[in-house]
């Protein structure tokens, strides 16, 4: 079956196309792959790859729509997880945790809009996951440079004050 938008060769059953996303023409339920369709080809007219066919993401069986052989996008909740407990151990920020806390949302949403079918959301979520927790970390990096440097300023100014070393001695 070709995509209609790209005219890439996909396996027939899909949904979606493994090239470009676009939906295809008429997406029929997956059937088992015959002994013909054992290897899939990485373009229209190229030889068959040595990689083996493979069960798509999502199946039928599983209760979602049927993803048409795509692999879902990474998520990066490991990542903010991450950065959300070393924010609040360490006390850095208060806007690195929420950064995290929202990051660790939107990366929890990216397997359950792939599996729903909705690729481009999943793909949304899992590009703001992604910035959210790498804004999460510069902030729990830079935060605790301006609190040293606040610091040294004020005990700068309040020992100038006080008349320095001169009153010391």
């Amino acid at each position: 079956m070709n995509c209609p938008k790209c005219g890439m060769q996909n396996m027939e059953g899909v949904t979606f196309c493994g090239n470009c996303g676009a939906q295809m023409a008429y997406p029929t339920p997956p059937q088992s792959p015959s002994p013909h369709q054992r290897y899939y080809n990485e373009a229209p007219n190229s030889q068959p790859s040595s990689q083996p066919y493979q069960q798509p993401y999502a199946s039928y069986a599983a209760g979602g729509q049927y993803s048409g052989g795509m692999v879902p996008p990474k998520n990066y909740l490991t990542e903010s997880i991450i950065v959300t407990v070393v924010s609040f151990i360490c006390c850095c920020s208060p806007v690195s945790i929420i950064l995290g806390i929202i990051a660790i949302v939107k990366a929890n949403n990216v397997n359950a809009e792939f599996e729903s079918g909705n690729i481009n959301e999943a793909i949304c979520n899992a590009d703001s996951a992604k910035k959210l927790a790498l804004w999460a970390a510069i902030l729990a990096v830079v935060f605790p440079i301006l609190y040293i440097i606040v610091y040294l300023v004020f005990f700068a100014v309040a020992f100038s004050e006080a008349g320095g070393l001169n009153h010391l001695f």
